[in-house]
Formats: C-alpha cells, structure tokens, sequence
C-alpha cells in the first residue's frame, strides 16, 4: 500500500472513532472494581470474583438495591458477569439493579446479554419469571416497564436488544413482580451502537469498508490523470 493511500484509510478510521460518543462503553465486567461498604474490594482483572455492593467499569455504575449481589465469572467458565439473587426467590434479598453514569449524566443503553432468568437456581426457567428493565429521566420513567425473556442458568445467553424507551436515561432499574432465583447478565453497551444480529456485517465495519472503497477509486483517479 502506497503511503497516500495508507493516510487516506487512516484519516478515514480516525473519523469513525471521533463521530462514537465520548462516553461510549461496553461494560463486560473485566478491569473495572467492586465496592462494598463505600471500600474498593478488588478489581476483576486481578481477583476473580465476589459478592459487593456495586460496581464501576469505564464510567458506569451497577448497584444492587436491597443485598449485595456477585461479579466475576459466575458460571464456571472464562465469561465475567453480573449476577443476583433476588429477595422473592430462595437465596437473596436484592430488590432492584440500577444503572447510573458515575458524576450524574444522562446515557443511552442499547444492547445487553441475558444469561440468566429463573426462578430455578442453578436450572432451566420455569416461564413464570416476571423481571423488568425501566428507564428513568430526572426520576420520570422514559417509557412502559419491558418485561424480558426468561432465561436459563448460564450460556449460552439472549441478547437483548432496546429502543428509543432508553435513550437519553439517567437511571436504568431491573425489578421483579414474581419469584426469581438467579438473575445475571453480561456485555452492556452504552452510548454506542448495539452488535449486529449473528451473521450481519458491523455498520463501522461497512462504513468503514465504503470509506475504504471511495479512498482507493479517488487515488485511482489521480494516479490515472497524472
């Protein structure tokens, strides 16, 4: 690759990552630190995890309303998550998960993994699962309370997908209505575009491939006329 070219595709990149959001996140729970009782616990990238209060990763603040609840690779495999149990089930007394930008601020939430919903710890899901995720503005809720999927214990995960009802949110909370044991989740994207469904291309990666495309037939096209 000519060195002309090579700077035209590396402006081209450049531009992608400053139209993202400053505070563009993917929250997955590896190299951020768990509090408990206002005290840093441990980091996941060097403890492999435990039960807290809260926990902060790139900007962002996940809290257990009512108990504490566990981060770090719950299920027995490389994968670290997020996971509770819940005061109507048998295990736990969490009430409510919340999500809030760390200093106050507002945020979209676009994406995240479901890895566990049952009222059947450590099991399969018994379709009677009633656990929410709702937005909230200036203490407002943004929209009508989803009801999501259940979910067995562990992966594989559902990916979860969320609308306009989340965008521009100060506080996100998940509750529940009926008993549920185990809750957990995993890969949190915020203020950035969610991943594609399975076998679609990444729009940065088309957007980027288009830039690509258009930067070589414009140097092409000078090469050509000189």
């Amino acid at each position: 690759m000519t060195t002309k070219l090579a700077k035209v595709l590396s402006a081209a990149s450049f531009a992608l990552a400053l139209a993202a959001p400053a505070s563009a996140a993917v929250i997955d729970f590896t190299g951020g630190t768990l509090y408990g009782g206002g005290s840093p616990l441990f980091t996941t990238n060097t403890v492999m995890g435990g039960y807290g209060d809260y926990y902060v990763e790139n900007g962002f603040k996940l809290g257990f309303v009512g108990g504490t609840g566990y981060v770090g690779p719950y299920y027995g495999g490389a994968n670290d998550v997020i996971h509770a149990h819940w005061s109507l089930g048998d295990y736990g007394t969490v009430t409510g998960i919340e999500i809030t930008k760390v200093g106050g601020g507002t945020f979209d939430l676009n994406y995240f993994i479901l890895t566990s919903n049952t009222d059947n710890g450590g099991g399969a899901a018994s379709g009677n699962e009633e656990t929410y995720i709702e937005g909230f503005s200036g203490g407002i809720s943004t929209g009508i309370a989803q009801l999501l999927p259940v979910e067995d214990w562990g992966f594989p995960a559902t990916k979860i997908f969320l609308g306009s009802a989340f965008d521009n949110v100060d506080l996100v909370r998940f509750f529940i209505t009926s008993a549920v044991d185990c809750f957990g989740m995993d890969e949190f994207y915020i203020d950035q575009p969610a991943p594609p469904p399975d076998g679609v291309p990444e729009p940065s990666s088309l957007a980027l491939l288009g830039l690509g495309v258009a930067a070589i037939g414009a140097f092409r096209r000078r090469k050509n006329a000189a």
